[in-house]
């Protein structure tokens, strides 16, 4: 742990890294796709974030469905779907963390609203080839649809929160919804609580325990439709912040899910939530950093136009003050880039260059949906050989690493967005006109920053243990050493 044994060169290699999917046209397309984005927050967002602020305000389950759908047109509902799914990009966490960025710039909720809809798709993208089709091409081609299909993540409950996205603190985590084996797949039962785009979600990502009591080694995920029968919205909550994004709390009473439907195997749950929060991380960081430069923009604008403010950008103190802010920005953007970078290049993103996997994606469509090949690709031993290629091509020291470098990009972001966003009001104090509101909506935006995906004192847990003291996450490895049959055999054909 000694200060000494740090590598800053391996501290470095994010961003030294030739990113293997951005060449050319494919960066150029990226920064095309961040202007459109940046033109859309402006343009449409923006000049409506204080209403949609006061109208969820009244009705906490209003949704911006005409603002969903303009997105959708740019492709915003489809920042991390894979191109056998109809996506068009490979480049998952880097281009939805600096998209997030420039959406929240105009509305923080806006930002949450496509970013918990990328986080109900990742489970079925780290699912594997089983999920290509179906759902994601579904949602892939609502694009142009008046009211585009929106998913959601399910994980956490009223009694167990930032301690079941911890992959030790969710042993001891207080679960109650539970998952049984029947015939045919699975019947859950529980509730689900803060669930971001819940209560408009057309599906729901789910991560359930079989075994409440041992959650470690019995979670998987669920793929749940909201006309499942015994599923309900049973609140939505009234929120202090990004209430463009409305949180629901979700019921299920005894809803069915098919084997095609369930994600991974028992023991999968706690691997693909790694998975999925080093993933999704560094889009809370591309958030935060965007409220937190919203606040900035907003500020420098009032401070250079406004004659309310004749003389202030003249004062050194405030010179000062707005080059600190503007450092705050930068060290928080390079770190949600670094942590995207390693997810795409080093970690569970380079499965996309597996030569296993691509052939799979070059396999068409009709292929992979036939009846027979359905079959295989839902089946028990294709869920254990995928599992065994991400252990093989990742690894527990990989993914922690990459959970670690995500974790540091989320708290670092959260303190940002908040430091900057007080500072901006201390500056423009109370006689500043319609800046005050824009300003007060920021910060309590930036608030929720540190505390979902897990709270910033998990995430600083994450980067102890990983970054800090060296240590390694074994949930991969668990996932695998558990795959064996009941008499302790190995899967005929199976990878080891």
């Amino acid at each position: 742990m000694s200060a000494t044994t740090l590598d800053p060169l391996r501290e470095a290699v994010p961003r030294l890294i030739d990113h293997p999917q951005l060449h050319g046209r494919q960066l150029d397309s990226l920064s095309e796709m961040i202007a459109k984005t940046r033109k859309f927050a402006r343009e449409s967002i923006r000049p409506r974030a204080l209403e949609l602020d006061r109208i969820a305000d009244i009705d906490p389950g209003h949704f911006p469905w005409d603002l969903a759908a303009e997105g959708a047109k740019l492709g915003l509902l489809n920042l991390i779907t894979p191109r056998p799914s109809g996506g068009d990009v490979d480049y998952f966490c880097l281009r939805a963390s600096l998209l997030a960025e420039e959406i929240a710039a105009g509305c923080a909720g806006m930002a949450t609203l496509f970013g918990a809809h990328a986080l109900g798709l990742t489970p079925l993208v780290v699912g594997g080839p089983a999920f290509w089709d179906g759902v994601m091409k579904d949602v892939a081609a609502s694009k142009d649809d008046v009211r585009p299909t929106i998913m959601a993540c399910a994980i956490t409950e009223p009694t167990a929160g930032t301690d079941v996205e911890h992959h030790e603190l969710v042993r001891t985590a207080k679960l109650v919804s539970r998952a049984v084996k029947v015939e045919g797949g699975y019947r859950i039962s529980g509730v689900k609580h803060f669930i971001s785009n819940g209560n408009v979600a057309r599906w729901i990502t789910v991560i359930m325990p079989e075994d409440p009591k041992n959650p470690y080694e019995t979670t998987l995920g669920f793929l749940v439709g909201n006309d499942s029968p015994g599923f309900s919205v049973t609140k939505v909550e009234h929120k202090m912040g990004q209430r463009s994004s409305p949180a629901a709390e979700l019921t299920f009473d005894d809803v069915f899910v098919p084997n095609d439907r369930v994600i991974g195997r028992p023991g999968d749950g706690t691997p693909m939530v790694a998975g999925v929060l080093a993933g999704s991380r560094p889009v809370v960081g591309g958030i935060a950093t965007g409220i937190a430069r919203g606040a900035y923009e907003r500020l420098l604008d009032w401070l250079e136009n406004d004659p309310a403010a004749a003389g202030l950008l003249d004062r050194q103190q405030v010179q000062i003050s707005l080059a600190k802010m503007y450092e705050a920005i930068h060290v928080s953007r390079q770190a949600y880039l670094d942590a995207a970078t390693e997810f795409d290049a080093v970690s569970l993103g380079k499965l996309f260059g597996n030569s296993l996997v691509k052939a799979f994606g070059r396999m068409p469509s009709a292929v992979r949906t036939n009846a027979l090949a359905h079959r295989r690709l839902n089946s028990d031993l294709s869920r254990r050989l995928l599992m065994q290629v991400v252990n093989r091509e990742v690894g527990d020291d990989l993914l922690t690493q990459s959970l670690a470098m995500s974790s540091l990009a989320k708290a670092r972001g959260g303190d940002t967005a908040m430091w900057v966003t007080g500072l901006a009001l201390e500056i423009a104090g109370l006689e500043c006109g319609s800046l005050r509101p824009e300003l007060e909506k920021c910060m309590r935006d930036a608030k929720l920053c540190q505390i979902y995906e897990g709270t910033n004192q998990l995430n600083r847990l994450e980067v102890f243990e990983g970054l800090v003291a060296g240590q390694s996450m074994h949930v991969l490895g668990d996932a695998v050493a558990g795959m064996s049959t009941s008499n302790g055999s190995t899967p005929k054909g199976a990878v080891v």
